[in-house]
């Protein structure tokens, strides 16, 4: 089972600094232009602090296994992960971005099991 959520926690790892990257600093892609027109000029600080979870929340879910940090933290970054992919599933649909919203879902899964396995 620990191999397992190692793999998620990888995959979900990656994924989110991938999502950091894409929501930081290319926010000049057609994609990203028109979902700002969309949501409007706030969206762009909300880019930013997603940029800034989906970073953290990688580090979280991967550096307690390696150096040492308490345990607790990694079920609790990938509640704090679920709760991100929850609220992006919303914006995602305002934007008319659907193949986001699944790949949204299947992150969600993975958070949630590994929230419940580590903890």
């Amino acid at each position: 089972m620990n191999i397992i959520l190692w793999i998620l926690q990888s995959i979900l790892a990656i994924k989110l600094l991938t999502a950091a990257l894409e929501h930081g600093f290319r926010q000049d892609k057609p994609e990203m232009v028109g979902a700002i027109q969309k949501l409007g000029r706030t969206s762009i600080v909300l880019l930013y602090l997603t940029t800034l979870a989906s970073f953290f929340g990688a580090l979280a879910l991967i550096l307690p296994g390696l150096i040492g940090w308490p345990p607790i933290v990694t079920p609790l970054a990938a509640l704090a992960v679920a709760v991100l992919l929850l609220a992006s599933i919303p914006l995602h649909l305002r934007s008319r971005e659907k193949p986001k919203i699944f790949v949204s879902l299947v992150l969600l899964v993975f958070a949630i099991i590994i929230a419940i396995g580590r903890w």
